[in-house]
């Protein structure tokens, strides 16, 4: 039931279902974040049949970093 929750066990790499409950207003960030993680092949709906997948884990730590690395490096400090 949480964005949190599920983006914490995609750091594992281990598949991941999620039950998708009926709300009562339409919260469009939660339905782009099922979206995406959908696409990506990281969660798969609780409904599917249980089997196993692959997907490459996230590791936003590292990216974001690397990110913040490259500005620092093409920054000009004088």
């Amino acid at each position: 039931d949480s964005t949190s929750m599920i983006s914490e066990a995609a750091l594992t790499g281990k598949p991941i279902y999620v039950a998708e409950i009926p709300t009562k207003k339409n919260d469009s960030r939660i339905k782009k974040f099922i979206e995406l993680f959908t696409k990506l092949n990281i969660i798969k709906d609780l409904q599917n049949p249980i089997e196993d997948w692959n997907y490459k884990k996230l590791n936003e730590t590292d990216r974001i970093s690397g990110y913040i690395e490259k500005q620092f490096k093409d920054y000009d400090f004088s």
